[in-house]
């Protein structure tokens, strides 16, 4: 194999690649679209309903003005007690009437407050929309004040800090070896995550558009004149390596505007190195990037092979896209693997399946974010990575050499395993 010509197809496939229109559309629009999305979120979280007209039913608890003068210290959102109704049982003249009224849209909604044998109350909220779990969640401890201020009359407990006691969050930290990382589950979920659809999304655009490219070499007929200069194995492994360029000249942008964003909005929001508490340099660890730029390019290398297997098999863009799900298949199970392991990394099974290669580029860095293994099962994965990346290379210059020719019949599983062996 000649390393010059190999050289000058990756050469070829890396600036088609990269001055494609999809290329530069994607490179722009993914941060874009994270962008936009980051800045959507707190927007559409304050363009909610800021003055939420709702009304008391109380059938027979005794609680309706307590709980309304709860209801109106809140602030926000801010509450408008349009009523307050007292009567023995439930009334359903009563509640007809703030239906319509709901569905008039002259009122958000209701709560009504019922007695209960096996609670000190039973309370529903009648809304139109009634999806928003923060206004649930403020509604849910202004009745838990009401009822707590009834039961502690006359006690001389302050109902206000048991309200308070009542609010307490739990703060999750991971202890390791690097000392002390606040965030917990959240954090490690929400980095795990950012990294792994990053490889996802690179992989997914940069492999399916080789394999494309392939199969259309095939049908025109092109890849008769390149095989005239090089072997099939030269083309393929060119193919790879331009591919691998691409996606990791992809990745850097990325990550470069990524961090330009995050320096230029950080004194804006005065927040430093840290953001709500949340040590940045902790998240994004030397050692976390390092590691995942190591499994980022040899997990794009093993998927690029494996897209580029299922191309050659393929004899038109038709059967290509049915056979992708072939390609795609291992990449969502181990995204859906490493989600599992957030939150059982040192289980048995989560250390046999971060040691099997397909699944090792996610489901070990999400190890590695969470609770680091030892070094030995690190540097294991990334040896079997390598191997499986060397073996399925081999295989694949095989089954090129077999199948990069063939028109009109698609071969068969069977012929394949068996041109591999031979």
């Amino acid at each position: 194999m000649s390393l010059a010509l190999v050289l000058t197809i990756a050469r070829r496939e890396f600036l088609a690649r990269v001055r494609s229109k999809a290329f530069i559309v994607m490179t722009v629009l993914v941060p874009s679209f994270l962008g936009l999305y980051m800045l959507a979120v707190p927007m559409l979280a304050g363009s909610r309903n800021n003055d939420l007209r709702v009304a008391i039913l109380d059938a027979g608890t005794g609680l309706g003005a307590s709980l309304a003068e709860r209801l109106r210290a809140i602030e926000r959102p801010h509450i408008a007690i349009t009523q307050t109704s007292a009567t023995e049982a439930v009334d359903p003249t009563a509640r007809d009437r703030l239906n319509g009224a709901i569905r008039d849209r002259t009122l958000d909604g209701y709560l009504m407050l019922e007695r209960a044998e096996s609670a000190p109350v039973r309370v529903r909220y009648f809304a139109r929309q009634s999806g928003n779990p923060a206004l649930l969640r403020e509604l849910r401890l202004a009745v838990q004040s009401a009822v707590i201020g009834r039961l502690l009359e006359g006690t001389g407990v302050d109902s206000a800090r048991v309200r308070s006691a009542q609010e307490l969050d739990l703060g999750a930290v991971t202890v390791s070896d690097q000392g002390e990382r606040e965030g917990g589950f959240g954090v490690a979920f929400a980095s795990t995550m950012a990294l792994a659809m990053l490889l996802y999304i690179a992989v997914l655009i940069n492999g399916q558009g080789m394999a494309t490219a392939i199969v259309e070499e095939k049908s025109s007929r092109l890849i008769e004149v390149i095989l005239g200069a090089v072997t099939a194995t030269e083309f393929m492994t060119g193919k790879i390596l331009g591919v691998l360029g691409s996606g990791l000249t992809q990745l850097a942008i990325w990550i470069l505007v990524a961090v330009v964003a995050l320096l230029q909005a950080a004194p804006a929001l005065a927040i430093g190195t840290t953001m709500s508490g949340i040590d940045l340099s902790t998240i994004l660890s030397a050692r976390l990037i390092f590691y995942f730029a190591v499994f980022f390019s040899l997990g794009y290398l093993l998927y690029s092979i494996l897209f580029s297997v299922v191309a050659v098999t393929c004899t038109s863009t038709e059967e290509l896209g049915q056979a992708m799900m072939a390609a795609v298949l291992p990449m969502v199970v181990s995204l859906m693997a490493a989600i599992s392991v957030i939150s059982n990394p040192a289980t048995t099974t989560t250390r046999v399946l971060s040691l099997i290669p397909v699944f090792t580029p996610l489901v070990m860095l999400a190890r590695v974010n969470l609770l680091m293994p030892p070094l030995w099962e690190v540097w294991l994965g990334i040896a079997l990575l390598v191997g499986a990346s060397i073996t399925a290379g081999w295989a694949a210059g095989k089954i090129f050499q077999y199948a990069l020719l063939m028109t009109g019949k698609r071969p068969t599983l069977p012929e394949l395993i068996r041109v591999v062996k031979a």
